[in-house]
């Protein structure tokens, strides 16, 4: 699937549906007949809320919202949309309007957002790096390879990863099973799959 954000600051998806990633509270395959997309509505990211970024990851979608918290949707089974279950989101009716924010950690908000095949980055607002969801690879950073953000209050547990000594994260990437981040020396950072 894929994304746009608009000028406008609202975002529209189309493509592959199966989980509810293009967040159109449905999954209907969008983009593949006559009309669709100009059928296609902006997406419900709460009200009075519109994105300063977009990531599409396999089947989910994650937005940076205008006051820097982060809404993700679509497929779940990871915890990849990290709100503390593995429901996917904006597959069935209303679901989009009821989604709930990611939680980065008491005071965090996010500069910059990654969605990657079954996991997700945050850069926050402090340059700390937090991932959440699928870890088979270790591409969470988190030194073990428990899948987070599918379980009851494990996004409030979620540490930052260890950049090194004193450094700090200006850019993240969230690819296949791995990570990466852009660290304040200019230097690169992976970690995951191999």
């Amino acid at each position: 699937h894929s994304c746009a954000l608009f000028d406008n600051a609202s975002v529209k998806c189309w493509g592959r549906n199966t989980w509810g990633h293009l967040g159109i509270d449905n999954v209907t395959i969008m983009g593949d007949n006559t009309g669709e997309m100009a059928q296609l509505t902006g997406i419900n990211l709460g009200t009075g809320r519109t994105a300063t970024a977009i990531s599409a990851g396999k089947y989910h979608t994650c937005a940076l919202l205008d006051n820097a918290s982060v809404k993700c949707w679509g497929e779940n089974g990871y915890g990849q949309l990290g709100i503390d279950n593995n429901t996917d989101m904006g597959d069935n009716s209303s679901e989009m309007a009821l989604l709930p924010v990611v939680n980065l950690g008491t005071g965090r908000t996010a500069t910059a957002i990654a969605a990657g095949v079954n996991h997700t980055c945050a850069l926050l607002d402090n340059a700390s790096v937090k991932c959440w969801g699928y870890n088979s690879y270790g591409q969470l950073g988190i030194d073990n390879n428990t899948t987070m953000g599918d379980g009851s209050g494990e996004m409030a547990q979620l540490t930052g990863i260890n950049l090194g000594t004193g450094r700090t994260a200006t850019a993240i990437a969230a690819g296949l099973r791995h990570s990466c981040a852009l660290l304040d020396n200019a230097s690169v950072k992976c970690w995951g799959h191999n």
